[in-house]
């Protein structure tokens, strides 16, 4: 079956292409989003001869292709003459994606993932700039330094700037969410914490209205006679969002009415004078109001028990994080410390990061393989630093119930932690390196003492339960068998190199149903610890994606094709977070770097960041295997594809 039959078979079975609201592609499969997924034919399109599988996926209907999806991507769209409306380019099917997912979603839900995806680009940056105020913190409660110091004046601004400043930052993704240039979402926000408009904003009330109730509004002065009710908005959230989506509409409605010889001047005037003047008297205080109902309705359900809720939120907390369901929550971390200068829901997942680790060494003590055991300690050093990722789906989820006692680990420790009242003051780094971000400015408290005893409990719970359920992996959790390494001599082989520093793992435990059922072909998993990626072998890029996301390598002198994957769903991210060293055609040497990407931007948006790398062309060898498994560095080969094998009593080192 050649291309063109191929994409006119697909097209019948997702019901034609008046069911096609976006298609796009990534490095393996063509990524539809369906009006009406019920009408596509599942077992139809499986059994298509040049289709590895279908998956449904976050609300995208996808059809697993393998190396040449573009070739057939191409054919599908030019069989079905699809419009500019419904092609992607350069993202557009992936807002397409979202409008579709969404419109089988209620409001609410809707708007928290608004928000968190909103919150997603900035998360980095105001880590890094919580943990400067969090060793500021203890610096000071220390003694070591004084707040009148010129260091501690000059840290702390440094700490201090981007939540101040937070609505230019949030402006800047929102403006991007929502396709307005940059500039303006950088502008308004910029505009809402002018220091004229803050100061009038700290000024005696003229008026107020809806007094003692949470729609109370203090009118502070007036623009045309017209009472404006000026909030502080420096450190909010939501009245940014809203903001930035008025204005995107505006500039749009403007775009199409004025003359294209004077939009550069007036569209921008427009959008300016309108947004801005909008956003004091009506739109802010209306968000203002939505912000506080919303912390304080969170604050609420925490408070009725803290420690039941710390226990619930504490134990499913890795189980939301899985399924990629706790961005809902993030935000409020910062909106609650924006507001009150503290948050209650932070501290009741702190103990999941000690429960894993405690867990995954548990595992490690009882193990006497030395594969488990390497892939074990490596993944212990990953949760320590707030990364659970490896330790969930190398060490836990193939032993359920190892997995199950750390989850009732963490949500002891988040008990313990809310029962005593503890409060994260600072947004900061993940895991234990986040720490001291829960320590009150005014000195440690018993929330603090709290939060630590219920980390340690977690902990310990959770060591002395793996080594009691031992290290002995589920009857159905899937191994590689290694065994026929023993009983091979290859005449000619092609060796592969790791292409990353870090961890290789089982490529069949990985959170991808297509790499994971060895569909695309036989490979191995990694973790990288500097996200880089390198050339495994000597050879030719055969393909080089824009986003970065994929690299396909052929071997000059015997035929080897490859491809190496970054990460499970990034082609969602169009490109950002990856540098890109290699072009289509390029010639490259072992070793070479081929991509650099942002694993810490990338796991703190909720992406897993494996490294996956398979073989291709399997078909033109005797056997492709693992060879290595644990720590790994580029010099390492950790596999191998056989031409000629032939028996022997000899074994080939693994």
């Amino acid at each position: 079956m050649n291309n063109e039959e191929l994409a006119a078979n697909i097209l019948n079975g997702v019901g034609g292409k008046g069911n096609i609201n976006g298609i796009t592609h990534c490095v393996t499969r063509i990524r539809f989003i369906l009006g009406d997924e019920a009408r596509a034919d599942d077992n139809k399109i499986k059994n298509l001869d040049g289709v590895l599988d279908v998956v449904k996926q976050g609300g995208q209907y996808q059809v697993v292709i393998g190396p040449g999806v573009a070739k057939v991507y191409d054919a599908v769209v030019s069989a079905g003459h699809l419009p500019d409306s419904v092609v992607d380019a350069g993202g557009n099917a992936n807002a397409t994606e979202a409008d579709a997912s969404q419109k089988k979603e209620g409001w609410a839900s809707r708007a928290l993932n608004l928000i968190s995806s909103i919150f997603i680009p900035v998360l980095g940056i105001l880590s890094g700039a919580g943990m400067i105020k969090a060793v500021m913190s203890v610096c000071s409660v220390m003694g070591w330094i004084k707040a009148t110091d010129g260091t501690y004046i000059i840290l702390n601004a440094l700490g201090d700037t981007l939540f101040y400043f937070f609505p230019v930052a949030i402006g800047w993704s929102a403006a991007r969410k929502f396709k307005l240039p940059d500039i303006y979402g950088l502008t308004i926000g910029a505009f809402l914490v002018y220091p004229t408009l803050i100061t009038a904003a700290s000024s005696k009330a003229m008026t107020t209205i809806f007094k003692g109730t949470i729609f109370a509004l203090n009118y502070k002065l007036t623009f045309l006679g017209i009472p404006v009710a000026l909030q502080n908005y420096s450190n909010t959230v939501i009245p940014i969002i809203i903001i930035v989506w008025f204005a995107a509409h505006v500039h749009k409605w403007f775009e199409r009415i004025v003359p294209d010889v004077v939009q550069i001047v007036m569209v921008p005037f427009f959008t300016l004078l309108i947004t801005g003047v909008l956003s004091l008297i009506v739109i802010g205080p209306i968000a203002m109001i939505l912000q506080n109902i919303l912390s304080d309705s969170v604050l609420w359900l925490v408070s009725l028990n803290k420690g039941i809720a710390g226990f619930v939120l504490g134990s499913l907390w890795s189980l939301l994080v899985m399924f990629g369901l706790h961005w809902a929550v993030i935000p409020f971390f910062a909106i609650d410390i924006a507001r009150y200068g503290y948050d209650v829901i932070n501290p009741l997942i702190y103990a999941g990061a000690l429960a894993i680790m405690g867990s995954t060494l548990g595992v490690v003590l009882r193990n006497r393989n030395k594969k488990d055991r390497s892939f074990g300690i490596a993944a212990t050093v990953s949760a320590f630093f707030g990364v659970n990722e490896p330790a969930l789906y190398g060490v836990l989820i193939p032993r359920k119930k190892t997995m199950v006692t750390a989850f009732i680990g963490a949500g002891l420790g988040g008990a313990i932690a809310g029962f005593s009242g503890a409060k994260l003051y600072e947004f900061g780094a993940n895991g234990i390196l986040g720490t001291p971000c829960f320590i009150n400015p005014k000195g440690i408290d018993i929330g603090f003492i709290g939060l630590l005893i219920g980390g340690i409990v977690a902990f310990a719970f959770s060591l002395v339960t793996a080594m009691v359920f031992g290290a002995q992996k589920d009857a159905n959790a899937k191994e590689i068998d290694t065994s026929k390494f023993m009983s091979v001599k290859v005449k000619k082989n092609e060796n592969i190199a790791s292409p990353v520093n870090g961890d290789s793992f089982d490529l069949t435990t990985v959170n991808d149903e297509v790499f994971a059922s060895l569909k695309l072909g036989d490979g191995v998993a990694f973790k990288s610890s500097d996200g880089k990626v390198y050339a495994p072998f000597d050879g030719i890029i055969r393909v080089a994606y824009p986003t970065g996301h994929a690299v396909g390598i052929a071997s000059e002198d015997d035929g080897l094709e490859v491809l190496i994957h970054i990460g499970i769903d990034t082609v969602k991210l169009n490109g950002q977070g990856f540098t890109s060293h290699v072009s289509q055609g390029m010639k490259v040497k072992q070793g070479d770097l081929l991509v650099e990407f942002d694993q810490a931007a990338m796991t703190k948006a909720g992406y897993d960041t494996t490294v996956m790398m398979v073989v291709t062309n399997p078909g033109e060898f005797k056997s492709v295997m693992p060879s290595q498994y644990g720590r790994v560095s580029t010099t390492d080969n950790v596999m191998v594809a056989n031409r000629e094998p032939v028996a022997t009593g000899d074994p080939v080192k693994a």
